[in-house]
């Protein structure tokens, strides 16, 4: 027999059995342990809390860098930003939220349009446009009304 087959044939009668084991409680043992679910619990502190490391990973993303190159040889490198949405004259930029005026490095986020940013910085000026996407996930049928 399949593995898997076996492992759920046992966990099944496990369950089972352990079902048959809960119909002979009496309603006091059913009580009594109801109350102790409900009885409060001292839990961790705060000051405890503050001491722990953060369970959690924050995602930066790097910095994508294209080299400019004449004749075989990097003249600059530049840094390339991602628009990736616009939503009520926000940008979304390098998985981040930007609106007019904030600063995105040495950029300062000029005009936001409905399909582009303007990036500005003492050195140049830079238009983040979104990509089109050549299929849509959503088929709208207006039917006849």
């Amino acid at each position: 027999m399949h593995k898997n087959y076996i492992n759920k044939i046992i966990i099944t009668a496990l369950f089972f059995s352990g079902m048959s084991d809960a119909k002979n409680l009496s309603n006091e043992e059913i009580t009594k342990m109801v109350n102790n679910i409900k009885k409060e619990r001292a839990g961790i502190t705060l000051a405890t809390l503050d001491g722990t490391a953060n369970p959690f990973i924050i995602y930066v993303p790097k910095e994508k860098v294209k080299e400019v190159k004449v004749a075989g040889k990097v003249i600059k490198k530049v840094v390339v930003h991602k628009l990736k949405a616009i939503m009520n004259h926000a940008a979304f930029i390098d998985e981040k939220w930007y609106k007019q005026g904030d600063k995105m490095g040495e950029y300062t986020i000029g005009y936001i349009s409905s399909s582009s940013v303007r990036l500005k910085s003492a050195r140049e000026s830079k238009t983040l446009n979104l990509k089109k996407k050549t299929k849509s996930l959503i088929k709208i049928n207006k039917g006849n009304r």
